[in-house]
């Protein structure tokens, strides 16, 4: 959490310098991009990743990360190859084929980051999870600040994103090789067929629920653009971005550790219900001040901060502030159905919750009569269902947690 701490304090530092020097227009070209990354790299690793810390033996957990890393590149090499075609096909520009690698740098880089996180928290190397974040954060947010010093506008934080994402990764490389070495002598496509079987249910039931939220979230992006335009889009990400911030600063890093913990406790036997009350409590009590003050002050505070061109992304912060201060307390219980096994029921909640989002968006703006007025009722009306849906899923999860069986 220090190390995270940091990391998202350069973040802030540097927001007000990036928000002045880039458009909410290219921030939401950026958006897409992020998006469409973060899709394809899930349907890469398989959600494997997420199993690293659960299996009993170092070498069960590393067939995982060897075989989710053989496929993101398959995936990768697919995409590449997908998007030549395309390219083709609609007689694109140069620098379509140049985002187009940056993309499948970004999707193996980002892979293989995720798949070193989670392998350091299964030996426990919190420190060297620190250290990939801040040096993450720092080349992420310097290099946005030089090259949109240089005008090189959304391309720059393309390049920026990807960048940090390869020197992050960095830090896993060596753990990596080390393991594949000493693992050569008992690595076998039997044992790693045995193990997947073993955690089937993370492509099976968490796959479906990653893609569903992450292909919702593009869709979004999507919607928002043909239906307002790029800068209402660009001002929802910065929003959603910066209202997300403490899910990052605190959540995030707490979910790793929340989940390595409950592991723990559920196999020995020990109950999670304890854990779980005093992480609502302590969630509530550390999100409540914050997210009223944006609820009461965003304008104000956006402008202030990230210049007069953020003022609807200040107008979004008001209206969003409870689906998100719920959302920053939720997110970090999300791994519970992963140690109980519940990842189906667990999906279908989040199925419907993106029905309502993608919904909101797309039909309300068409229904709504006051045209001055739809793009503020639109996000209102998506915001409140988006409340309910978090709070359905807080219950469900102190539902499983209830229902754990002790030795």
């Amino acid at each position: 959490m220090t190390g995270t701490l940091i990391a998202q304090i350069i973040g802030y530092l540097l927001a007000p310098i990036i928000t002045r020097i880039y458009t909410p227009a290219e921030m939401g070209e950026f958006g897409i991009f992020y998006r469409i990354t973060l899709l394809i790299t899930t349907i890469g690793t398989l959600r494997y990743e997420l199993a690293i810390p659960l299996t009993k033996r170092d070498s069960h957990a590393f067939y995982l990360f060897r075989f989710a890393l053989k496929t993101t590149l398959i995936t990768s090499i697919l995409s590449l190859l997908a998007g030549v075609f395309f390219g083709l096909y609609k007689h694109k520009s140069l620098d379509y084929y140049l985002v187009l690698l940056l993309l499948v740098a970004a999707i193996f880089s980002l892979a293989f980051y995720n798949l070193g996180t989670n392998w350091a928290i299964r030996k426990e190397k919190f420190k060297k999870l620190s250290m990939a974040k801040l040096i993450n954060s720092v080349s992420l947010n310097g290099s946005r600040v030089i090259f949109g010093l240089f005008n090189f506008g959304s391309f720059g934080l393309i390049i920026s994103f990807v960048l940090s994402l390869i020197i992050g990764s960095v830090f896993f490389i060596y753990d990596f090789f080390k393991f594949n070495f000493l693992s050569k002598s008992i690595f076998s496509k039997l044992k790693t067929r045995v193990v997947r079987k073993e955690y089937k249910n993370f492509p099976l039931a968490s796959l479906p629920h990653a893609l569903s939220d992450h292909a919702r979230d593009l869709l979004v992006g999507i919607i928002i653009i043909e239906v307002f335009s790029e800068t209402i889009f660009g001002s929802f990400d910065h929003t959603y971005k910066m209202l997300r911030i403490p899910v990052m600063l605190i959540g995030a890093s707490l979910s790793q550790v929340f989940f390595n913990r409950i592991s723990n406790y559920f196999n020995e036997g020990v109950s999670i219900m304890p854990l779980f009350k005093k992480t609502v409590t302590s969630l509530f009590l550390l999100s409540i001040i914050p997210f009223l003050i944006i609820y009461l002050f965003g304008t104000e505070l956006f402008t202030f901060v990230f210049g007069e061109q953020w003022m609807i992304a200040g107008q979004l912060s008001e209206i969003m502030a409870p689906w998100l201060m719920i959302n920053f307390i939720v997110t970090p219980l999300s791994t519970i159905p992963l140690v109980f096994n519940a990842q189906r029921s667990f999906f279908l909640i989040g199925l419907i919750t993106s029905i309502l989002q993608i919904s909101g968006f797309l039909l309300l703006p068409g229904l709504l009569l006051d045209n001055s007025q739809e793009m503020i009722v639109t996000f209102q009306i998506v915001t409140w269902s988006q409340v309910l849906m978090n709070i359905l899923v807080l219950l469900y999860l102190y539902k499983i947690v209830a229902k754990q069986k002790l030795n």
